[in-house]
């Protein structure tokens, strides 16, 4: 009797889904299957069921989560629905509690800082003004999403259709999008940075921290997004034959401070523990954040590194390789490692002595410089920067992404523009390959110009992008689909 009451809640959770009309949503993490069905799911096919039998809402043929959705109707060809599901309680970093049985939600946002659209020939170099965006509601062929910072962040307010159950839909375009959520109660008070409930983001599973933003994918449809250099964003989506697809292990390990740091590595599709050629390696490395902890994730969350190899590595655009992402934040100065300035040279002891020897004895990566690579974005960039002026012979190519170390102004380490730096690289005699690259409208693009300058003056060559984004996610997604599939290991 219980085989068989367990399967008709089965089927008719199937059966639910597929009467709703809708396409499943593209979850950043997808969610494990249960063996058995709790108490706590079938109240909420209990409550789904209601909804969509009940509720004349255009949301309550949705479930809670992300929705994306091809739409002859939209600007982009797609309508995204965002259906946001209440939680019981939240409490914020800083301690502050919301009971909604007590304290009631009365507004939802949506909200993300890469919403708002921008045309790349507009506004001024290294600089991104809010007054020139268009919201994605007015988006036209050939804008760019950008943004970065608070100015650029784009809410939205979700609207209540049923209880604990709030809705909104938007038109985005093509490639990955970071979003998240502020609630606001009944006596004011506020909590912000929420994830999807329903769409959570990636967490590390030996440390139990979580990356920032939930994740959402949209599709290319070049009839209404164009065919401008950066419309198609699709090697940014899940790819689409799970047996093509890598997978990301987090792990831990004890850092140069005798603390535990975590680690992110993609390991591609197929990876051959035992093979007889170790698989080359990129040492990637986030930029500044206000989290100490978690900030391993954020390149393989925010910046969709996972299916940005998945599917060049499918399409043959580049060779299987391994990605190692890390939390340097960890060595940030200041109390709590709050200092927007990083202690460069734990980092890089930190790097040497105990992140490569933990890699190098858990993987099957190559020891030699010719196989080894070190990028980063902004403070990742400078530490890059700095890797290549202090450890040249460590790797054999470095990606210095929206800023780089000119003058030692950052850390104490001495930059480019030291004159025992300059003797050192203008001596080489094996050069390591050189990419350089920012936004438009990225902060980090006048110090990437300023080093590169510098680099020609002693006879380096690098290779060059930019892009149109600012100093955010959908810059950095762009640089590093660029950098896999035409300067590493090129």
């Amino acid at each position: 009797m219980k085989r068989i009451l367990k399967t008709t809640i089965a089927s008719a959770l199937v059966l639910s889904m597929a009467l709703s009309g809708a396409t499943a949503a593209v979850a950043a993490t997808p969610a494990a299957e249960e063996n058995c069905i709790s108490a706590s799911a079938v109240a909420d096919w209990a409550e789904n069921v209601k909804i969509k039998l009940f509720n004349k809402s255009v949301y309550a043929k949705y479930a809670p989560g992300v929705t994306v959705e091809k739409d002859e109707n939209s600007p982009t060809g797609y309508t995204v629905t965002f259906v946001y599901k209440e939680q019981k309680s939240y409490t914020s970093k800083a301690g502050l509690t919301i009971n909604t049985a007590e304290n009631p939600l009365t507004k939802v946002e949506l909200y993300s800082d890469c919403f708002m659209l921008f045309d790349p020939d507009g506004g001024n170099a290294g600089s991104i003004d809010a007054a020139l965006a268009a919201t994605p509601y007015n988006y036209t062929a050939g804008l760019a999403p950008a943004g970065g910072n608070g100015d650029t962040t784009y809410y939205v307010e979700l609207e209540k259709f049923a209880d604990g159950r709030w809705g909104v839909q938007m038109p985005l375009s093509s490639g990955a999008f970071v979003y998240n959520f502020r609630v606001t109660a009944e006596n004011g008070d506020q909590i912000a940075r929420l994830d999807d409930p329903s769409n959570p983001t990636m967490i590390n599973e030996a440390t139990g921290i979580r990356s920032l933003s939930s994740m959402v994918y949209v599709p290319y449809d070049a009839d209404k997004q164009g065919t401008s250099t950066w419309a198609d964003r699709s090697v940014e989506l899940p790819q689409a034959d799970a047996n093509k697809r890598g997978t990301v292990q987090t792990v831990s390990y004890t850092g140069a401070d005798a603390t535990e740091h975590g680690l992110a590595v993609y390991l591609p599709a197929g990876y051959d523990a035992n093979r007889a050629e170790p698989y080359k390696v990129l040492y990637l490395s986030h930029g500044t954040s206000g989290d100490i902890y978690g900030d391993e994730l954020r390149w393989m969350n925010e910046g969709a590194v996972a299916n940005i190899l998945d599917n060049l590595i499918a399409e043959g655009k580049t060779e299987p390789f391994i990605v190692v992402t890390m939390n340097n934040q960890q060595y940030g100065q200041g109390a709590g490692h709050s200092g927007a300035n990083w202690k460069y040279s734990e980092i890089e002891t930190d790097q040497i002595d105990y992140i490569m020897p933990y890699v190098e004895s858990h993987y099957n990566v190559s020891t030699t410089a010719e196989g080894r690579a070190y990028a980063g974005l902004s403070m990742g960039g400078s530490t890059t920067s700095n890797m290549l002026m202090h450890h040249t012979e460590l790797f054999g190519y470095y990606g210095i992404w929206s800023y780089a170390n000119v003058d030692g102004s950052f850390g104490g380490v001495e930059g480019i523009t030291s004159q025992s730096v300059r003797d050192h690289l203008s001596s080489l005699t094996v050069k390591p390959k050189i990419m350089l690259a920012a936004g438009n409208w990225d902060f980090g693009l006048a110090p990437v110009k300023t080093f590169g300058e510098n680099l020609s003056e002693l006879g380096l060559d690098y290779s060059y992008l930019q892009v149109p984004a600012a100093h955010d996610w959908e810059c950095w997604q762009l640089v590093f689909a660029n950098a896999a599939e035409n300067f590493l290991w090129k």
